[in-house]
C-alpha cells in the first residue's frame, strides 16, 4: 500500500493558514534538512481568492505552497554551524516570470540574500530558491515575487535577528550593569559603555569684569563651532546669554557679556549636538571697579620738616599703593586706609612731589589717579637767622 504524505496545518487568529509540521507528527520537525536533502516546498502560481490576505491587493496572482494559498510558513534552524535548508521548488510551469525571493517587508524594501541560493528559471525543471536557516536568519521574512506585488506572505522563524523593517542582530551575551545597546550601523547590536563627549570648562580670563560689554576667554575642551554660552547668576539663577561667541578652537572660545547685575556667575556651554556643561563653581565675578572720590591733582602744601597728613579715597577700594612717582622724604601711604603721612625730611628747597596711587577692590579691580604734594621752604631767596 502506497504511503501518504500528511501535511498538518493550523490557523492563526486572523484565519491565515500556517504550514507548521510534516508527517513527523507530534510537533516534531523531522530529520535534519541538509543542503543535499532539504525540506521541499512545492510552489505554484494561482489566481488569488479571498483566502489570500492580499486578495485584490497588488497582483491578481499569488503563490500556492504545498497546495495552500499564500500561507504563513514556519521555519526551523538555530545552530549557525548547522543550518536547516528549505527549498522552494518553482519547477511548475505556472511559476514562469515569478521568481520567489525574500524581503524585509511586504513592499519588498530590502531583499534578504544571506544563505539564499537560486537556480534555474522559474517555470522550468530544476528551478528553485533555497534558504539556509540558522540563528542569524531574521525572525520574519516576506516571500514575494521579485517582479510582481503581493503574491506571497511571510515566514516565521525563532531567531536572535529581529526584522523591524530593518534586520537587527541581537547580542549573544548579556552586557554589564549600566551598559547600553549600540549598533555598528550595519544591523549588529551589542552592549557597550556609552560615553558622551561633553564640553568641559577649565577657566575664564579675566575672572572679574565690570557691567560693561566685555570679552571673556573660556578655556576647556570639546567645544564645537559655535556653541551657545550663558552666564548664570549664582544667587538669583538669572540667565544672561552672551552677546556673541567667537570660536577659536576646540579648547578656546571668546564670549562677549553685558552683565548689568553685580555678583558671581556660573558659565554654561551647550554644543550644537545638545551636550552641555556648567562650570562647577561661579567662576566669573561682575563688579564695578573702584571709583575715586578724591580729586586728582594737588593734595596740599606742607612746610619743610612739617607733618604730612592727607587721605585719598575710592569707593569699594580695599587697598591703596603708590605705583609710580615719589613721595616727600619720610612720607608713606597706609595700604588699608589710604592715609599718606609722615614727617617731611630731606628737601633743600620748595619741591612738588608727583606720584600715582592705585586703588584696588576685593575683586582685584584697580583704578589709578595722579596726585601731588608740595613741600614749602618759604619765600624764594629768604633767609633764616638764629
Amino acid at each position: 500500500m502506497a504511503s501518504i504524505l500528511k501535511v498538518d496545518t493550523i490557523q492563526d487568529q486572523a484565519g491565515n493558514l500556517i504550514i507548521s509540521k510534516d508527517s513527523g507528527g507530534g510537533g516534531f520537525e523531522g530529520t535534519y534538512f541538509s543542503s543535499t536533502s532539504p525540506k521541499v516546498f512545492t510552489v505554484k502560481v494561482i489566481t488569488k481568492t479571498a483566502a489570500s490576505p492580499y486578495y485584490s491587493v497588488g497582483s491578481t496572482l499569488g503563490y500556492e505552497v504545498n497546495g495552500i494559498e499564500t500561507p504563513i510558513i514556519e521555519l526551523k534552524g538555530n545552530d549557525t554551524g548547522k543550518p536547516y535548508y528549505y527549498k522552494f521548488d518553482q519547477s511548475d510551469a505556472s511559476n514562469s516570470t515569478h521568481p520567489l525571493r525574500f524581503y524585509n517587508n511586504v513592499s519588498k524594501g530590502t531583499q534578504f540574500t544571506t544563505g539564499v541560493t537560486t537556480s534555474g528559471t522559474p517555470g522550468n525543471a530544476g528551478a528553485h530558491t533555497t534558504i539556509a536557516v540558522d540563528n542569524d536568519t531574521p525572525n520574519v521574512l516576506y516571500y514575494q515575487c521579485s517582479s510582481h506585488a503581493n503574491m506571497g506572505n511571510f515566514i516565521n522563524h525563532n531567531s536572535s535577528t529581529i526584522n523591524t523593517g530593518v534586520f537587527l542582530k541581537l547580542p549573544v551575551a548579556d552586557g554589564s550593569n549600566g551598559q547600553s545597546i549600540t549598533t555598528n550601523g550595519s544591523g549588529t547590536l551589542a552592549f557597550s559603555t556609552v560615553t558622551e563627549t561633553k564640553p568641559t570648562i577649565s577657566s575664564v580670563t579675566p575672572t572679574v569684569i565690570t557691567n560693561d560689554a566685555t570679552n571673556v576667554v573660556i578655556a576647556g575642551a570639546n567645544f564645537q563651532e559655535v556653541p551657545f554660552v550663558d552666564a548664570i547668576n549664582s544667587s538669583t539663577g538669572a540667565i544672561v546669554t552672551a552677546n556673541s561667541v567667537t570660536f577659536t578652537s576646540a579648547s578656546s572660545i571668546t564670549a562677549n557679556f553685558t552683565l548689568p547685575v553685580d555678583g558671581t556667575y556660573f558659565i554654561r556651554i551647550e554644543n550644537n549636538d545638545g551636550l552641555a556643561v556648567r562650570s562647577g563653581s561661579a567662576i566669573l565675578t561682575v563688579s564695578d571697579a573702584p571709583a575715586w572720590t578724591t580729586a586728582a591733582g594737588s593734595l596740599g602744601t606742607v612746610d619743610a620738616t612739617g607733618s604730612v597728613n592727607f587721605t585719598v579715597a575710592a569707593t569699594d577700594a580695599t587697598s591703596f599703593a603708590k605705583t609710580s612717582g615719589t613721595f616727600p622724604g619720610g612720607v608713606s601711604i597706609n595700604a588699608g586706609t589710604g592715609v599718606i603721612s609722615g614727617t617731611e625730611s630731606g628737601s633743600a628747597a620748595t619741591t612738588t612731589y608727583s606720584f600715582t596711587i592705585r586703588a584696588t577692590d576685593a575683586q582685584a579691580q584697580t583704578a589709578d589717579r595722579a596726585f601731588t604734594i608740595t613741600i614749602s621752604h618759604g619765600s624764594s631767596g629768604g633767609a633764616q637767622f638764629n
